[in-house]
């Protein structure tokens, strides 16, 4: 059996994740790492990406995060997310709307929304759609 570590993922608005865990894979800004029980100590800045984690009963999950920095200590995980969801609680519907609404932005049909604000929401409704593709497929 792995050896565990508790993992903490909190948004500004709750506390999303607060479970032990056997590893974790993180979106840091320089690319996705892995971390497993012993890790050093590291705070890196995170860019929006999934959350992928294997708990306690060796189930694979996923959350949805859209930046943040992550506290990492040998036995401890600590995110601090813009924003997070379970891939379970996501609205695909609506993050689907997200995606059109941020394409249409980019090819300039949305006014008073520039190319960068229209990348990021773009870069965030696809995050959310992966996460919840990413559930319901079972990986």
């Amino acid at each position: 059996m792995a050896q565990e570590m508790q993992l903490s993922v909190v948004a500004p608005d709750r506390s999303v994740v607060d479970e032990p865990v056997q590893s974790v894979i993180i979106p840091g800004a320089a690319g996705y790492f892995g971390v497993l029980k012993g890790h050093v100590p590291l705070i890196a800045a995170l860019k929006a990406g999934l959350v992928e984690y294997i708990d306690s009963g060796n189930q694979r999950h996923y959350v949805s995060i859209s930046g943040g920095f992550a506290e990492i200590s040998p036995s401890k995980i600590n995110i601090l997310a813009d924003a997070a969801e379970r891939s379970q609680d996501i609205d695909v519907t609506r993050a689907e709307k997200a995606l059109e609404n941020a394409r249409k932005a980019l090819r300039g049909e949305i006014s008073g929304v520039n190319s960068v604000e229209a990348t990021a929401e773009l870069e965030r409704a696809m995050t959310r759609l992966k996460a919840a593709k990413s559930a319901s497929d079972g990986r």
